[in-house]
């Protein structure tokens, strides 16, 4: 979470919340038409809010779940408050939910779960979004395959932004051994007539698709489906994704 410290600033210029941004009026619109009702939306790894620029025109009650503080007060200055939607913010580990029970009528975490450090992490949230998520609701989260963090470390080194004010260096690199993709980023902010730099990086991990199904089952949840981006259903064994989209629901009691 240190490097969010450096990142934070940047992270919407550099397009880290774009995919958030971009898939939830997709995945709320998908919920629905799967016959989900609901007004109250947890989001795990909120970041700077990219989810809040779609929920927050209706009148959803949303909550904001990240570790960085310097996340949430982004996130918190874009959007200080809401004609139609009810925002919450709350700093807190997404491993660590235990003081939240039974307020959610759907989960949503995206593009937060590959910067896990293990299965072990992955069900410790897959449990906590058991405890909170009400009966018959949704939980809906994102992963990234080894395929796509594989493509994602080969990617090219360059610059990926670049003004008058902020210039930012992307290196990218994958372990092979480890499943895991690094990506650097050196900042270049200008500070009056100067340029403060900084440096930061997000590691994101792999995990096997048939595992991550298996620790959701285990922690009480079903899956209602597995999707690729264009929403087509996912085969572990026949279909090649960058990134699969699970869908999975608490059973009622």
């Amino acid at each position: 979470p240190g490097d969010y410290t450096v990142l934070a600033p940047v992270y919407d210029d550099i397009g880290l919340g774009d995919f958030a941004r971009r898939m939830t009026e997709v995945l709320i619109d998908f919920a629905q038409q799967r016959d989900w009702l609901g007004r109250r939306v947890t989001i795990l790894g909120c970041g700077t809010g990219a989810s809040m620029a779609y929920l927050s025109q209706f009148m959803f009650t949303v909550t904001g779940v990240d570790i960085s503080p310097e996340m949430l007060a982004i996130a918190e200055q874009k959007y200080p408050e809401s004609t139609n939607a009810a925002i919450h913010w709350v700093q807190a580990d997404i491993r660590d939910l235990r003081n939240r029970e039974g307020t959610a009528d759907m989960v949503l975490a995206l593009n937060v779960l590959n910067e896990l450090n293990s299965l072990r992490d992955l069900e410790q949230v897959f449990q906590n979004v058991q405890r909170i998520l009400d009966p018959d609701k949704l939980f809906i989260f994102d992963l990234l395959t080894i395929q796509g963090l594989t493509e994602q470390g080969r990617r090219s080194d360059g610059v990926i932004a670049n003004n008058e004010a902020l210039t930012v260096f992307n290196t990218n690199q994958y372990d092979y051994e480890r499943q895991m993709a690094t990506s650097g980023y050196i900042i270049f902010q200008r500070q009056g007539q100067s340029w403060q730099r900084s440096q930061g990086q997000r590691v994101l991990r792999g995990f096997p698709v048939q595992a991550v199904a298996s620790l959701v089952q285990r922690a009480g949840m079903k899956i209602s489906g597995i999707y690729q981006l264009n929403l087509e259903p996912y085969d572990p064994g026949l279909s090649q994704a960058e990134r699969v989209i699970f869908l999975a629901e608490k059973p009622a009691s």
